[in-house]
């Protein structure tokens, strides 16, 4: 009988090794005695199934020192139970548990992972304005979706505050949570969120007028977070309601004025107002648009006399809006509305910030900031199918009086138009 060469009997021995650590069957392992093994939850890895790579041996333990339990098919998918530290899978086949190398085996599904969960909370009952844009989440914590995000300087209400100090609040009807690092709370004179746009007419009874020019409105009373001065003689409403949900403080009043709505030094408010009424010292429109848009000096300003908010307009166009008004009373039996006409450059700066490029005009280019256009009201009558809307549209121009051609209900084309604006009449006389 030959003897086998050397190193024939290595190349033998190093093939049976192979075949060993692979799927291709040989002869079984002696069982080694039990490892601890360094396993870790499934929940950890995510994995929920695999499918194998090549014929692949599922053994007793996760190395291939362990004995072979059977071969799994290459391309076979299977459950996964657990991993070990080394990466091996905990798998099922044909009734059998064992490990396979996750070296040949290729994850094909995970489960999802697990909600986090917020932590324990009471109800308060207070105010609550972002000194930073701050994300609004699902949960009290890093860890939960986000959902939306609170502006910088938005006031909202916190009806919940959990164990970590995050706040749960409602923001244009997103309900969530922000962290308490991101917002200052409130319980007296605060800044609040009284809802959309409303105009002058709220159905607010309690009427100031300014005393003098600049008068400045906050957000919050104390003379917090300046919104912008109002020009003397501008109508104020006081809003008790709101005055009161954000905490009375004496000396201030919660009022809306010219489309806006904060605290204001009750100090600064008269029940009357002393503004002219006529262009008294014959100011021209030419001079009128030579001074800086939103910063027109008080006597280049009057009231207009039959509206009862006493509403501001340059002076040169008062003559011929009044004019417009008589034919308008004497078809309809009433006066025109006037919603709006000047506005100051800081309120052109809030109205471009809440409403946005689509309806307001970029600050400092609007013809209301040199009071050389009025709003009427946006009701039905007004509208584009009204009949105030109709007469003004056809008779406005006899009295130096237009409303643009960009701002009809319908383009040149006959598409709807987006820009539409029914409200909106400027003046172009001299």
């Amino acid at each position: 009988m030959r003897t086998l060469r050397p190193r024939f009997l290595a190349a033998l021995m190093a093939a049976s090794l192979l075949l060993v650590g692979l799927g291709v069957p040989s002869q079984a392992a002696p069982a080694l005695a039990a490892v601890e093994t360094a396993a870790v939850p499934l929940a950890k890895t995510g994995v929920a199934s695999v499918k194998t790579t090549a014929n692949l041996n599922m053994r007793k333990g996760e190395s291939t020192k362990y004995a072979i339990v059977r071969t799994i098919p290459k391309n076979t998918t299977v459950p996964v139970s657990q991993q070990a530290a080394n990466g091996w899978y905990k798998v099922s086949y044909k009734k059998k548990t064992g490990w396979i190398s996750n070296k040949y085996a290729k994850a094909v599904s995970r489960h999802p992972a697990p909600k986090p969960k917020s932590g324990p909370s009471k109800k308060i009952n207070l105010w609550v304005n972002a000194t930073a844009a701050v994300n609004i989440r699902q949960g009290s914590g890093t860890s939960h979706k986000i959902i939306g995000s609170l502006p910088k300087n938005a006031a909202v209400k916190a009806v919940a505050r959990a164990s970590n100090g995050w706040y749960k609040i409602t923001y244009k009807k997103k309900t969530g949570w922000v962290s308490h690092k991101h917002v200052q709370t409130c319980v007296k004179g605060c800044q609040v969120d009284t809802g959309a746009y409303t105009t002058n007419r709220a159905g607010l009874n309690d009427r100031y007028f300014t005393k003098s020019s600049g008068t400045d409105l906050y957000a919050a009373a104390g003379k917090r977070l300046r919104i912008g001065d109002i020009p003397k003689n501008s109508i104020v409403y006081r809003d008790l309601r709101w005055e009161k949900a954000g905490g009375p403080v004496a000396g201030w009043y919660f009022v809306r004025t010219q489309g806006m709505d904060g605290w204001m030094k009750a100090s600064a408010l008269a029940r009357k107002s002393t503004a002219t009424t006529s262009n008294t010292k014959n100011y021209t429109r030419k001079q009128v648009v030579k001074k800086a848009n939103g910063m027109l000096p008080e006597s280049m300003l009057a009231a207009i006399p039959w509206d009862k908010e006493k509403t501001l307009i340059a002076a040169p166009a008062l003559a011929d809006l009044t004019r417009m008004n008589t034919a308008f009373k004497k078809k309809f039996g009433k006066n025109i509305d006037v919603d709006l006409a000047y506005r100051t450059l800081d309120t052109q700066k809030y109205y471009y910030k809440e409403l946005g490029a689509y309806i307001a005009a970029k600050p400092g280019t609007s013809n209301h900031g040199w009071g050389l256009a009025i709003d009427v009201p946006e009701s039905h009558a007004y509208s584009f199918r009204g009949k105030y809307y109709k007469w003004l549209k056809s008779n406005s121009k006899k009295y130096n009086w237009l409303h643009r051609k960009n701002l009809e209900e319908f383009r040149a084309d006959g598409s709807r138009n987006p820009y539409a604006e029914a409200w909106h009449f400027e003046y172009n006389g001299q």
